[in-house]
């Protein structure tokens, strides 16, 4: 929903003070944009007041240091905006925040306190921890839209009810409580300097020391007392491949080089791989230097997506100074070109598909998973930094053929996973799983083209994107997945934890 609102609020003629936020949301930062460090009051949304902008909303970003960068800026210069143009945003901005207020209500009205609302049975479910997944994930997109008493009301649901230490045995999920419990608290404080925030990401900063335990990989699980012992054999590469932002970004506000340290030992590591093919490792990986990958189907979708995403990003994030993750992204991105790329049958140009690839016989599977959409933000903004044009005509490429899974099928949603057949025509798909539930990969990468490149269709798609949600997700209190896209009536009871994630 937050990216939804991000493609909606940007106009063609940017309103001034935007541009530092917006880019600092995926690490596009720009020093020029980021003045004065000392503010002290809340970030709020409000109306402007003069007749040409009556409708549009306006940052005033007056606490919160954020991430700083001096790299270049890399989004299109838009001209000004049409009136028309500026209508029809406005309009579409306001259906998005509506749709994120209905949601928000749902889970106020029947989850308050807990990880999830179940739109269909008015219920709930604790899932991640029992912690309140859906109001810590949902902070910062509180505070950029502009509901800032709601945002009031969870931060004293913070500083009064929250706790991580009510059940300290139990095993819980490292990857997940990292990037939605620590992101979320990160997140928040960074727009608003609330120091309750960044005490609760001190405090679970320290727990997750636990999951470290006889590797430098931190273990799948993890409990809040350090007496539970034990090391996986083998670890996910997308578990340990992202968390290096928010570690990083807790040693950078606490001070404390711990967090940091563990952060880049795991890319260092993975650095120093051999896989069969260059750049590219497969779903589960081992701790220890130099290690030899030679069988394996390399994808850039579940299990491993994500790591090439934080390649990326955490290279935004140390301001370009970690060569060596610019080398690894580039590195993989070129083998994604060589191997992993399938085009349709028919001979069109507009999309293609990312395959799995065998590393030994190099053959390629047409099997793509929604996780792997995120690929065409990851090319597109790869290819503004690094100098890499060609990776831009891809990104469209991959984007179109994510969108495209949205648009040919029943309910206007895509499938978790799609396999293209033999001979497709364009567009057509077979989909195993048929499962919908909210994911952002293709929104964000929509959002991070349109940015780039000014292009309005991207904008447009996003909003298709959104009615369809409009139309076949939602109930009478939040929004459901589908358990078959071509079924809207097939409706799984869940709204997940991050679909109001920032």
């Amino acid at each position: 929903m937050i990216t939804l609102w991000f493609i909606a609020i940007l106009p063609e003629h940017s309103v001034e003070g935007t541009d530092s936020l917006i880019q600092n949301a995926v690490g596009l930062t720009n020093q020029d944009r980021l003045k004065n460090d000392e503010d002290h009051a809340r970030l709020y949304v409000t109306p402007h007041t003069g007749a040409q902008d009556s409708a549009m909303y306006r940052y005033e970003r007056v606490r919160g240091k954020g991430a700083r960068t001096s790299l270049k800026k890399i989004q299109f210069k838009f001209p000004p905006q049409s009136d028309q143009d500026r209508l029809q945003q406005e309009s579409h901005l306001q259906a998005v925040r509506d749709g994120f207020e209905h949601a928000w209500t749902g889970y106020r009205d029947h989850a308050w306190g807990h990880d999830e609302v179940s739109p269909v049975s008015r219920g709930y479910k604790d899932n991640f921890n029992g912690w309140g997944a859906t109001m810590i994930d949902s902070l910062d997109t509180l505070v950029i839209m502009g509901f800032n008493k709601e945002f009031d009301e969870v931060l004293e649901w913070v500083n009064t009810k929250f706790t991580m230490t009510n059940n300290p045995t139990i095993q819980l999920p490292f990857f997940k409580t990292i990037i939605h419990y620590m992101g979320g608290f990160l997140g928040a404080h960074d727009l608003t300097g609330e120091k309750v925030l960044l005490d609760k990401a001190k405090e679970l900063g320290k727990y997750t020391l636990n999951a470290f335990q006889g590797s430098d990989f931190p273990n799948s699980r993890f409990t809040i007392n350090p007496s539970f012992s034990g090391s996986d054999e083998s670890f996910v590469l997308a578990k340990i491949g992202t968390l290096q932002l928010e570690l990083s970004r807790l040693s950078k506000l606490t001070g404390n080089p711990i967090y940091d340290q563990k952060a880049h030992k795991i890319f260092d590591i993975l650095g120093t791989a051999m896989p069969k093919i260059p750049g590219l490792l497969p779903p589960n990986v081992q701790d220890g230097e130099g290690r030899k990958y030679s069988n394996f189907q390399a994808s850039v979708g579940g299990m491993v997506d994500s790591y090439y995403e934080y390649l990326l990003k955490e290279w935004i994030l140390l301001d370009g100074k970690a060569t060596k993750y610019k080398e690894m992204f580039e590195e993989a991105m070129s083998s994604i070109k060589k191997y992993m790329i399938m085009a349709p049958e028919d001979g069109s140009k507009d999309y293609v598909i990312l395959g799995q690839v065998n590393s030994v016989s190099k053959t390629v599977e047409p099997d793509m998973g929604h996780l792997a959409c995120f690929m065409s933000g990851s090319l597109a903004m790869g290819s503004k930094y690094f100098g890499r044009s060609e990776d831009l005509l891809l990104a469209r490429q991959v984007a179109q053929g994510c969108y495209l899974g949205y648009h040919h099928s029943a309910s206007g949603l895509a499938p978790e996973a799609a396999r293209f057949t033999e001979s497709s025509q364009p567009g057509k798909f077979v989909t195993d799983p048929q499962h919908f539930f909210s994911q952002y990969q293709t929104l964000e990468s929509l959002w991070i083209l349109y940015r780039l490149t000014g292009e309005k269709k991207y904008q447009d798609q996003a909003w298709e994107i959104f009615q369809s949600l409009e139309r076949s997700c939602r109930t009478s209190i939040a929004y459901t997945g589908l358990m078959n896209v071509n079924n809207i009536h097939s409706k799984d009871n869940k709204m997940e934890r991050c679909d109001l994630a920032g």
